[in-house]
């Protein structure tokens, strides 16, 4: 019987499942299963850019992070944060502004010092400090002086978040956070040893060798550019007991084919399926659906002089359609996406979706996009009407590219669109560098709350990566984030405005809501697909 897990009530986070194992995985399970040993094989569709809790912005390395390393909290089945190295989940005091947290005083860390609040302490401050260059920094807006020490205006010592005690945290705000303990179960408010930190200097978290762990595995055999990788049990996690699996073995397949091919095997455990793939697999009873909000999309490059023109915009805009990419091309469960901001965040108070309020701010209209286009066209003039299209290198972002290269190319005569694709991480790296005049990414979200999604316009946001900037949205996401912090009506009401008006001025193109599709062998048991957080393989065992 095929299993479809809806997810979308929440919210979600970036999550692909890890890799699989090499071709030699026959005789490796069967010593493994020999020494009745637990292992699990996997596969990833990208390569792991980094470990570095302050540098990562991905799936993948957020996946990696996950299954290694340890915070305060964790998303339980139904992604509500729960205790991890916290003794509980806790209420604020102070009018909502100030967070007191006792933690576990048996945390361990791979090198056998003690996992403290102190960890935690120098882990925000070093993303804060803007030497380290955090694109994630802007999440620990709000924090007393987190905006301040990101411009360089305040040192990071004088951050919002001190240690009482060896096992106290106190965090102090300017303002209250409503989805603050769903922000501390994310990777990126996860602990950092100093120790090693200063230890390994430049070469810190950039190989398996380059870091310790306090979470239930240690990576092993990643020397930052290989496309294998394992997980193995760390004896020194305070519930290693309750740990199952000795060994995760990742490899990274692109090809949809070669890793189906592999599972039929018998050589892997769990694939993602895309595209054709998933549409063959549908009646697989392995097959499993993730639904959850997140938007697959365009983005546009602002120093670039077509990707400025509003009208060329609009011509796209209206050039796609959504329903038959998500139908068509992908068929793993993806659905039409109707604004930039997914379905499945619910407002708290009124429990209705917030994508659905917004009504539906886009349209399939090929004759809207020929009268846009001709507009633009007489604004542009001589303007060489051609893009560049980065895009990742994987079966299914190079079939979305070549779509939307057919797509725009035969709508909107005289436009020329280059595709170019390449690996995962030097895609993440020349957005990051705004090296790029158009782009297709993804944003999956981290937390339940469409300010997630709606911050990335932001002038000032690290992740605006084609520095689109309107002085309209920004007073309003201002008021989203000051002026109504504390007035939940008015807050949501802002941010469907702001929503309208990105939608208006699309410095995103919105293509499709994601959704991921997996096969997973019967004999996986308790690996769980939330809507937030990466799965957490410290539950799964093997049969």
């Amino acid at each position: 019987m095929k299993k479809n897990v809806m997810l979308g009530a929440i919210t979600s986070s970036l999550i692909l499942f890890a890799g699989c194992s090499s071709n030699n995985l026959d005789s490796t399970n069967s010593n493994k299963q020999k020494n009745n040993k637990q292992l699990l094989s996997v596969v990833e569709s990208a390569e792991l850019p980094t470990m570095d809790i302050s540098k990562a912005v991905d799936v993948v390395s957020f996946s990696a992070i996950s299954q290694t390393m340890e915070g305060l909290y964790e998303f339980n089945d139904d992604s509500i944060p729960q205790a991890a190295l916290a003794k509980e989940v806790v209420e604020p005091t102070n009018n909502g502004l100030t967070y007191t947290i006792s933690l576990k005083e048996d945390g361990k860390w791979s090198n056998g010092e003690p996992v403290t609040a102190h960890d935690f302490v120098y882990s925000w401050q070093r993303t804060v400090n803007p030497v380290t260059s955090s694109e994630y920094a802007y999440l620990f807006s709000g924090i007393v002086n987190a905006d301040a020490i990101t411009k360089g205006e305040k040192k990071p010592e004088e951050l919002g978040v001190k240690a009482l005690d060896d096992y106290t945290i106190e965090i102090s705000l300017e303002k209250p956070i409503p989805y603050l303990n769903s922000l501390l179960a994310k990777p990126t408010f996860y602990p950092q040893n100093k120790k090693a930190v200063e230890e390994f200097g430049d070469n810190y978290a950039t190989s398996s060798e380059n870091l310790v762990y306090n979470g239930a595995f240690k990576l092993d055999q990643w020397d930052g550019t290989n496309t294998t990788w394992n997980y193995i049990k760390n004896d020194q996690y305070r519930e290693k007991k309750h740990v199952s699996l000795d060994e995760i073995n990742v490899t990274v397949v692109k090809e949809n084919g070669t890793s189906l091919n592999m599972y039929q095997a018998d050589e892997v455990d769990i694939i993602p399926v895309k595209g054709e793939f998933a549409q063959q697999q549908k009646d697989n009873a392995d097959f499993i659906v993730r639904e959850y909000p997140s938007s697959y999309y365009i983005q546009y490059n602002f120093k670039n002089k077509l990707a400025s023109n509003k009208n060329l915009r609009k011509a796209i805009g209206y050039s796609i359609n959504s329903k038959e990419i998500a139908d068509t091309i992908l068929g793993d469960g993806s659905k039409e996406i109707n604004g930039f901001v997914a379905t499945g965040i619910l407002n708290p108070k009124t429990g209705k979706d917030f994508a659905e309020e917004s009504g539906k701010l886009t349209e399939f209209n090929q004759e809207k996009a020929q009268e846009y286009w001709k507009k633009a066209k007489l604004e542009l003039g001589n303007t060489p009407l051609n893009f560049t299209l980065l895009a990742s290198d994987t079966d299914s972002a190079k079939k979305l590219a070549e779509y939307v290269q057919g797509q725009l190319e035969s709508t909107l005569d005289g436009l020329k669109i280059n595709v170019s694709a390449i690996p995962f991480s030097n895609r993440l790296d020349k957005m990051s560098n705004g090296d790029f005049e158009i782009v297709l990414a993804g944003w999956s979200a981290t937390f339940a709350d469409p300010v997630d999604f709606l911050q990335l316009a932001n002038v000032d946001a690290s992740m605006n990566f084609g520095k689109w900037n309107n002085e309209e949205y920004g007073k309003i996401m201002n008021d989203v984030t000051n002026t109504y912090a504390a007035d939940s009506d008015k807050r949501w009401e802002s941010m469907i405005e702001a929503h309208k008006l990105m939608m208006e001025e699309l410095p995103y193109q919105p293509l499709y809501q994601s959704s991921e599709a997996f096969l997973v062998k019967p004999k996986v048991k308790g690996l769980v697909y939330r809507a937030l957080g990466s799965p957490y393989y410290k539950n799964v065992t093997v049969e």
